[in-house]
């Protein structure tokens, strides 16, 4: 009866093995070669579902661009798959948009990210005076009106 007991609890932990254990061993290994394989423009998925074109590749992050002109930094860990082609539902192009101009001037380039909201020659705020004259044209109409 000792025997028997000690035999059940050895095929247990063999069958534990084979259905459990060596299937998720695989999955890793499987996973850390796509990792490993991993190279900048590549097309990827991450575990949250966001598609994204790899720009940059560290040891533990990576910069993705997930549309032109928005890069996100991730952990290469929440990197779930490489996407091909066939599995893209929508068309992706890599080509570089209007936006993708080369800054020749660093100076120039780091002064408009420092100040985004100055006002250009076109876009300026208006006058104190125009902002002065709104108002009474509206007193006009109303009183107009009644």
């Amino acid at each position: 009866m000792g025997y028997q007991f000690i035999l059940i609890i050895a095929v247990m932990g063999v069958a534990m093995y084979f259905l459990m254990i060596r299937p998720a061993r695989k999955q890793q290994q499987k996973q850390q070669q796509m990792m490993n394989a991993l190279e900048v423009g590549s097309r990827v998925m991450l575990g949250s579902g966001i598609y994204g074109t790899i720009r940059h590749l560290g040891d533990k992050q990576a910069i993705i661009e997930i549309s032109p002109g928005v890069d996100l930094t991730i952990l290469r860990a929440a990197i779930r798959s490489v996407v091909s082609a066939e599995e893209e539902e929508f068309e992706y192009s890599d080509d570089a948009t209007s936006d993708d101009v080369p800054v020749e001037n660093m100076d120039d380039f780091e002064a408009d990210i420092a100040s985004p909201f100055a006002p250009d020659s076109e876009n300026s705020a208006p006058t104190d005076e125009s902002a002065d004259s709104a108002p009474e044209a509206d007193d006009s109409e109303k009183k107009d009106e009644e």
